[in-house]
């Protein structure tokens, strides 16, 4: 353990693995493009000839491609993340866009042509040693059969790709630049989006209070715009949709994901089954709080003063609580540390939020964080490195291709990190206060996972059944929906502001994947029962769940947790999920109230 590390504020992204500056940048994208279109003159038209040996050069060739498009997207992503205003970070977004565009375009021939090829010669490829690193994906796209089109009009629509990019990237920039007067015990000062939803998490309840009124005050003036953005962002997505002949809007996600319709309905429809949990939590808060009933800001209110954690020692927990679990967890998280691959601290025009993105084979992933010295920006800080321990270990195995997984079994991964770091601070902090806080912070979190996400994802399914009969999703149809569909959670447990219709307005799942929601409560509900599963048998879950982060998406969701005796097709998976879930409420209950 280092004897010291660097304040937040110091600590910055080093994007130096990734390019020089702006000009290598653009130098890489001519390139690349130059590359693709050659690769393309040597192999369209050609995949059906090509024997086991001769795929398999081609498959490795556009893994090597993929690589490359991935350095200059999340070089240029990076830059944008750091001030959505920079010109030159816009610029090189244009650029990105355009010739990414183009790219794609030329290497749309070899998943068409393989897609196309019969199913005989298919699966004797399939049966070859050669293939094996990529098997499971190569079938996983002869799924799509169906829904695939000719090659000029998948080119059409992968045109789209700058247009598409252009909404996505307005609404991300009205989020990240919004600042709102506001004082949060310091003076009156700007607050990012980010800012203010940490003070949601302050023991005191009128900086809650008001942090709730500023963040909706000031999102209401953008409301029209970021309305205008989902709402074409749907209505072109069902225009696909229709086009590749989809049964309904959540089927391209779900077979991204590798879960089938009737899984994912299942689980969702268990989860509202199970709502009573939730409020049942919220109604004990609001009597241990003093509280006739919870406000929406009292949501996430504090159960005990929680003290402050430097990033140092915010550091040191995730490094010290992953090592004692898997000490290769650690080496990961601290090689990310020294590489520069962490940016902190919130600043204006920085994106809001989260999030951890893989590169390549050889360059360590990207961490983002909004760093505010509060007992939740730990969780945080591990649940990226969950993302990013997940991802060295599946490129260290595993081709680029078959790496990756759905966002679901992505996501199990970090929540389960979250768990790891829990649980060493409970077992180690001797702060009264922050033990209190953490125990009500971790069930907290776990319904904010299950529960706020079903809400999300019903939302989306009702925005998508809207827009599909031709109605335009404005703002006061979207707040309708959404008040709604958090009511039905909430019921009388909790008031929810005037100003909270506007709530689905900032949220940046709906604009960049769409029913990306669900996938968290996926993670926790699975996440749940894996780590049942360590406390019971430590020794010999640890091997088991490293083989299951190196496998990455070289297998099916069923076949990744199979190992663990978990069945996602029984309803009994599901009810013992929750199970553990009113288990940890009750726990968080007690504690709370000691």
């Amino acid at each position: 353990m280092a004897t010291t590390e660097p304040r937040a504020d110091d600590v910055r992204w080093d994007l130096s693995d990734l390019c020089a500056d702006a000009a290598e940048a653009r130098a890489g994208w001519a390139a690349l493009v130059e590359r693709s279109a050659d690769f393309a003159a040597r192999y369209r038209g050609k995949i059906a000839s090509l024997d086991a040996p001769g795929m398999r050069a081609v498959l490795d060739e556009s893994d090597e491609l993929a690589q490359e498009l991935s350095r200059l997207q999340v070089y240029t992503f990076l830059r944008l993340s750091m001030d959505a205003t920079d010109v030159e970070a816009n610029d090189l977004t244009t650029i990105g866009r355009d010739r990414g565009a183009d790219i794609e375009n030329d290497l749309l021939f070899l998943g068409l042509e393989w897609i196309a090829l019969d199913d005989a010669p298919a699966e004797a490829l399939l049966a070859s040693e050669e293939l094996a690193p990529y098997a499971h994906k190569l079938r996983v796209e002869r799924e799509e059969k169906p829904y695939v089109l000719s090659e000029p009009e998948e080119q059409a629509l992968n045109a789209r790709g700058p247009v598409v990019s252009s909404w996505q990237s307005l609404h991300d920039r009205q989020v990240s630049t919004l600042e709102v007067p506001f004082d949060s015990g310091d003076g009156v000062r700007p607050h990012t989006v980010s800012e203010l939803l940490s003070c949601l998490h302050r023991s005191d309840r009128d900086v809650r209070l008001g942090a709730v009124d500023a963040l909706f005050a000031g999102l209401a003036p953008r409301a029209d715009v970021l309305a205008s953005c989902y709402d074409a962002l749907v209505g072109d997505r069902l225009t696909v949709d229709r086009l590749r002949g989809f049964g309904n809007p959540m089927q391209p996600t779900n077979m991204d994901n590798e879960l089938d319709d009737e899984t994912v309905e299942a689980m969702l429809t268990a989860t509202e089954e199970s709502y009573g949990i939730g409020r049942k939590w919220f109604e004990a808060k609001a009597r241990l709080l003093g509280l006739d009933r919870l406000a929406l800001a009292d949501q996430y209110a504090p159960l005990g003063e929680a003290r402050a954690f430097s990033w140092p020692e915010a550091v040191e927990v995730v490094d010290t609580s992953f090592g004692r679990f898997a000490p290769r967890l650690a080496e990961i998280f601290r090689a990310c540390l020294d590489a520069g691959h962490v940016d902190a601290l919130p600043h204006s025009g920085k994106a809001p939020s989260a999030y951890c993105t893989a590169v390549s084979k050889q360059i360590l992933p990207y961490v983002l964080m909004n760093y505010t010295d509060r007992l939740r920006d730990v969780s945080t800080l591990a649940h990226e490195f969950g993302h990013a321990t997940h991802n060295v270990l599946a490129l260290e195995q595993q081709t680029w291709r078959s790496h990756r997984c759905g966002i679901p079994m992505a996501e199990v991964p970090s929540t389960f990190a979250q768990s790891l770091t829990d649980d060493y601070l409970l077992e180690n902090e001797t702060d009264l206060g922050t033990r209190a806080s953490l125990a009500a912070d971790r069930v907290e979190s776990a319904f904010a996972s299950i529960y706020r996400q079903t809400v999300l994802a019903r939302f989306e399914q009702r925005a998508y059944g809207v827009r599909g009969e031709g109605l335009s999703l404005g703002v006061e149809r979207l707040s309708e929906l959404w008040i709604e569909e958090n009511t039905r959670y909430y019921g009388d447990s909790l008031a929810l502001p005037e100003g909270y219709a506007i709530g689905w307005s900032y949220i940046p799942h709906f604009i960049h994947v769409r029913f990306y929601t669900y996938a968290y409560a996926f993670a926790q509900l699975v996440a749940l029962l894996l780590y049942r599963r360590y406390r019971e048998d430590p020794e010999a879950f640890v091997p088991k769940y490293l083989a299951m982060l190196s496998a990455g998406g070289s297998a099916s969701p069923a076949d990744l947790v199979a190992p663990f005796g978990l069945d996602l097709r029984s309803t009994d998976t599901w009810r013992e999920a929750f199970a553990e879930l009113d288990a940890m409420r009750v726990e968080a209950e007690t504690l709370s109230a000691a």
